[in-house]
């Protein structure tokens, strides 16, 4: 009972937090022209002609498609190269160099550099959001597996205890926090890094439209792609990031 009330006490303070964020937009689109801060109802009016016009749509599938083959290919990259430098100390300190140089470089450096070599659009938006996931995931995969248990481990090899079951009782709990965590930062970065990629770097999209919308100064259009942005943002944590951080924390109370 307890939890329920203070879930539903957090809930509230959401939802007025999220109140005085409209009430403070509207106040500012009173104060200054449409051209500088569009009110509310004008973001609304021109999201809903974004959508009759087939816009929105055709640019989220666009998007959509590049971000998830991105973050795939990032992800797995992340994880088989975290594996292997878990498992082999000398290819972890090889490894070190190029994954420290890509976390420390600004994103708008890899975005420049794909754009000489890849020309803009879609290439170009994948190879820069698997580029920037792939050392995210790498380090969690790598510190999960250094946080394992070692007397687990030797245990399993003086019992001899078949690989499924080692992988399945001793590897994937230890890991389980760790992989949250990259997976987690892994998706959440690769919608603002293919939104950033098109806007900088492509044809179509939906940077792109915010980029065409900035340049032309229809501010209520770049409202309107801003709040679907801020809805996927939305959706992407109450879809995939809580059930992985659900999974994270039942898994600890069930092991």
């Amino acid at each position: 009972m307890p939890n329920s009330t203070a879930n539903l006490t957090r809930r509230y303070y959401y939802l007025a937090g999220v109140l005085l964020l409209v009430l403070g937009w509207q106040g500012l689109s009173m104060r200054y022209s449409q051209v500088l801060v569009p009110s509310p109802v004008e973001t609304v009016e021109a999201l809903a002609e974004l959508y009759k016009s087939g816009e929105l749509k055709e640019n989220l599938i666009i998007t959509f498609q590049r971000q998830i083959v991105g973050v795939s290919i990032g992800i797995t990259g992340g994880l088989i190269g975290g594996l292997l430098a878990g498992c082999f100390k000398r290819l972890e300190l090889l490894m070190q160099p190029l994954i420290s140089f890509l976390l420390a470089v600004p994103a708008i450096i890899f975005v420049t550099m794909a754009m000489v070599w890849l020309g803009m659009g879609t290439n170009m938006t994948i190879f820069l959001v698997s580029l920037l996931v792939f050392p995210v995931m790498h380090t969690n995969t790598v510190e999960g597996l250094k946080s394992i248990d070692r007397a687990l481990l030797q245990m399993a090899r003086v019992y001899r205890l078949p690989r499924l079951l080692t992988l399945n009782k001793i590897y994937l709990p230890g890991m389980r926090h760790s992989l949250v965590a990259g997976l987690s930062l892994a998706m959440a970065s690769s919608i603002r890094l293919t939104i950033m990629a098109e806007m900088l770097g492509a044809r179509e999209g939906m940077g792109q439209r915010v980029a065409i919308a900035r340049a032309y100064l229809e501010t209520d259009h770049l409202f309107a792609w801003i709040m679907v942005l801020l809805v996927i943002l939305v959706a992407l944590e109450f879809i995939i990031i809580r059930p992985l951080k659900r999974w994270g924390v039942y898994g600890q109370q069930t092991e």
